[in-house]
């Protein structure tokens, strides 16, 4: 196997961006979520409940990991989870596979807490119109965490789909056969 390309989505984009990004995007799909679950909603929205807003908003995060988690749970011995601390209060979960898995494994990981986690906040926003606010802010939150899953997904797009991902501190490598 040798290395067909080497990603950092940090290094490539810079930290500033991605948090200009996320922010852009929040803002976008709090918009449109909004008008979306308010379409044929005519009745006032309810804010009985913002104290659960803001406990549920830091678990968001953990179960984001945690279903990435899951769809590597195949992959478990080779998963080495590491704490961090950015910015003197923002905690981070970074999880490390130490052996390389196949592209698809990988995307499939990469995705599956966007699938899981936006499609309870779409069917709640739908099933409980009085507190749409609430779940489209929960849905821009949770589409804000994925969008570095995604900006990796789309530098995997273009790989083999015989390619085997490796993390490195480097970043990702996307490693083919010799013969490709």
């Amino acid at each position: 196997m040798h290395c067909w390309k080497t990603i950092n989505i940090e290094r490539e984009y810079g930290t500033t961006r991605l948090y200009l990004l996320a922010i852009i995007l929040f803002v976008l799909v709090f918009c449109f979520s909004y008008i979306a679950f308010s379409f044929n909603y005519t009745g006032r929205h309810i804010d009985r409940y913002l104290w659960l807003l803001f406990l549920v908003l830091p678990l968001i995060y953990p179960v984001h990991k945690f279903l990435h988690y899951i769809a590597l749970f195949q992959y478990k011995k080779s998963l080495v989870f590491r704490f961090k601390v950015q910015y003197h209060f923002v905690p981070i979960i970074r999880m490390r596979l130490q052996t390389g898995i196949p592209k698809w494994a990988y995307v499939f990981a990469l995705v599956t807490p966007f699938l899981v986690l936006n499609t309870v906040f779409i069917v709640g926003g739908f099933l409980v119109p009085g507190y749409a606010h609430y779940f489209s802010a929960l849905l821009a939150y949770h589409c804000s965490i994925c969008l570095m899953d995604f900006l990796y997904v789309k530098n995997l797009k273009s790989a083999p789909n015989n390619a085997i991902i490796e993390e490195t501190p480097r970043g990702y490598e996307i490693l083919v056969p010799l013969d490709f």
